[in-house]
């Protein structure tokens, strides 16, 4: 254990070296992209986190190399690492590319495919099925796709959680927990490796902690995430064959957290209509930001998940049917309760399904958008952001929209850019029809339209629940909007010699 101990100490003292030399390089060069839509922060940070990581990682495996001589590390197990660690360098490189310039994603995926089949070519893999019963010529394709998916999962999940400071450092860390434990028997050198990429991790969070100075990166969640499936095939590959479901179950659950999170955005892209490559702002920490909490309680909530599944993925090595069961109701009772409190709209969307019919995914679609329409617009208050909003999520389901407030409405405010003369009209297809929904001010006085655009060759199908609750929510922005441009002076006072006009039709 003594061993472990030292290279897990100098790991951290030589991360949190390279992370302040690499930040300060980064930050004088100017070798930083500026934050995209999908990012949090606002201001342009280094985020070659990645190489502080596999500059330590490289330089501690050398040393384990060294220490090998005196008994510490088998030497086929370094000859191993040194393979694992080859692979990595060409996805580390990928990482810092998409860093500094940007990769498509495809390219990326091509990669990290290459990678896991560099990985099968070296032997480390999924080999369990050689030891089934209906084991065959043909078992070695079921390996090789599992081996490839594994990578391209794990890699790609670590990359989605890295979206708040410290999360992926941090939570991935309680995974090695289970990693070291399997392999500190049958693989020491994989459990080394384990400990170094934990020390590595430990001090680029010195830096990488809320507030942030420096970031993962893709250089840095790429390699890691690589690193890590590799660590895991290592294992699975000297794995006994009669326990092949436990031997998978153990790093499922583990990594449950960001696999829980990949899938989840997958499944909700979709169900919305988006491409499965489009960068968001729905990943599970966005939506507990969204709840109000700030970044360093989002990254301790999830440090906590992640401790549970690391803590569960250990009861399964008691390889008992009451751990099995004890394991599947806690992880399926969290995964369950946790995503019904960030109220996903793609899933309750899913979910009423049995109460309203079958539906083609293009209603779906419609419906999500509007779903997330009316949440957004209930924290807008200003007539730019609605507009956006509404562009944003109107897009999937319709042809098209337009705003058209009343003009005692408009008389005394200030209209921005793109609401011309109190029109705001939005077209990116040619809607032949619209549905009219009447904009209503508190007292029940209508101040406005909103029109939504569709083709009028079919009948389009809206639920009329969410119909109204896009209605509510569009009149409550608009008329915050406008009430904070009149300081303080309520819309519904221009209108008060108005009747009560409201006309919705619905088209089903």
């Amino acid at each position: 254990m003594l061993p472990y101990i030292i290279g897990f100490s100098f790991s951290v003292a030589a991360s949190s070296f390279l992370s302040w030399v690499i930040r300060t390089l980064a930050s004088r060069l100017n070798l930083m992209r500026p934050p995209h839509t999908h990012h949090i922060h606002e201001v342009p940070t280094p985020r070659l986190g990645g190489l502080a990581i596999y500059g330590t990682f490289l330089m501690m495996f050398l040393v384990y190399v060294i220490a090998s001589g005196h008994g510490w590390v088998k030497a086929p197990t370094s000859l191993k690492l040194a393979k694992i660690l080859a692979i990595g360098t060409f996805v580390l490189i990928l990482g810092v590319v998409d860093d500094l310039v940007g990769v498509h994603p495809r390219i990326k995926l091509l990669v990290e495919g290459a990678a896991g089949l560099g990985l099968y070519a070296f032997g480390i893999r999924f080999n369990f099925f050689c030891g089934m019963h209906f084991a065959g010529s043909w078992t070695w394709v079921l390996c090789l796709a599992m081996t490839v998916a594994w990578v391209i999962l794990i890699c790609n999940a670590i990359n989605l959680i890295d979206g708040v400071d410290g999360l992926a450092a941090g939570a991935t860390m309680f995974s090695m927990v289970t990693i070291f434990i399997v392999a500190q028997g049958t693989q020491p050198g994989i459990a080394a490796a384990t400990t170094i990429m934990a020390g590595s991790l430990l001090g680029f969070l010195i830096f990488n902690f809320n507030p942030a100075s420096i970031f993962l990166g893709d250089s840095g969640s790429l390699f890691l995430g690589f690193m890590l499936s590799a660590f895991v095939l290592s294992e699975q590959s000297n794995a006994p064959s009669q326990n092949t479901f436990v031997n998978l179950l153990v790093p499922v659950v583990c990594f449950a957290l960001p696999l829980t999170d990949v899938a989840l955005s997958v499944l909700r892209r979709f169900l919305s209509g988006h491409s499965i490559f489009r960068a968001d702002k729905e990943h599970i920490h966005h939506k507990l930001l969204n709840l109000g909490l700030s970044q360093r309680q989002v990254v301790c909530v999830l440090y906590g998940v992640s401790a549970l599944f690391s803590s569960l993925s250990l009861f399964l090595l008691n390889r008992s049917r009451m751990s099995l069961l004890l394991v599947f109701t806690v992880l399926s009772l969290t995964i369950f309760f946790g995503l019904k409190k960030l109220r996903y709209h793609e899933f309750e969307e899913f979910l009423s399904i049995p109460q309203i019919g079958l539906q083609s995914r293009k209603v779906l679609a419609r419906n999500i958008g509007i779903r997330k329409a009316a949440t957004e617009l209930q924290r807008s208050c200003d007539l730019v952001d609605i507009a956006t909003l509404l562009k944003a999520n109107l897009k999937q389901g319709f042809d098209g929209f337009a705003v058209m407030l009343d003009a005692d409405a408009i008389g005394r405010i200030h209209l921005p850019h793109p609401w011309a003369g109190g029109l705001l009209e939005v077209n990116w297809k040619s809607g032949t029809e619209a549905l009219a929904l009447g904009l209503i001010s508190n007292d029940g006085l209508l101040f406005g339209e909103l029109f939504l655009y569709h083709d009028g060759s079919s009948s389009i199908v809206v639920r009329p629940d969410l119909l109204t609750e896009l209605q509510c929510s569009i009149s409550k922005a608009l008329l915050n909007a406008v009430a904070s441009d009149q300081d303080g002076v309520p819309l519904h006072s221009s209108l008060m010699n108005r009747q009560i006009q409201l006309s919705t039709e619905y088209s089903q």
